[in-house]
């Protein structure tokens, strides 16, 4: 079953380093991100989404405000944890993740990102 978090974030602080984050729970594989920003959000901002209990970056876009959709993947590697070469696969959850944004203007609703992932 595909199903989707919403994360509406918030920004707060001086213009060009508010931030701000929110949390979700996601059990199942990541398959899609939509990012969609604030009109007025600036170009130094920085997005990471990563797992909230281990803090492995799952995407990052670092000082961009352009709406995206994007399908991230991780690097498999062997038993030996080598680069297996041109071979990706989507990141598993079964803890929150967290979205978060820095070097942004307070704004409400500065990012709506939207995760979905199948169950």
């Amino acid at each position: 079953m595909i199903r989707q978090q919403v994360y509406n974030i918030t920004t707060t602080g001086v213009a060009g380093s508010a931030v701000g984050s929110q949390t979700r729970l996601i059990h199942g594989e990541i398959l899609t991100v939509v990012l969609n920003f604030n009109a007025s959000a600036p170009a130094t901002t920085d997005t990471t989404i990563a797992f909230a209990d281990s803090g492995g970056d799952i995407l990052v876009v670092t000082d961009s405000a352009t709406d995206a959709v994007v399908h991230p993947r991780g690097k498999c590697v062997d038993n030996a944890n080598t680069a297996i070469t041109n071979s990706h696969a989507p990141f598993a959850s079964a803890q929150g993740v967290t979205v978060s944004l820095a070097q942004c203007d307070a704004l409400t609703d500065a990012l709506v990102a939207t995760i979905s992932y199948r169950s």
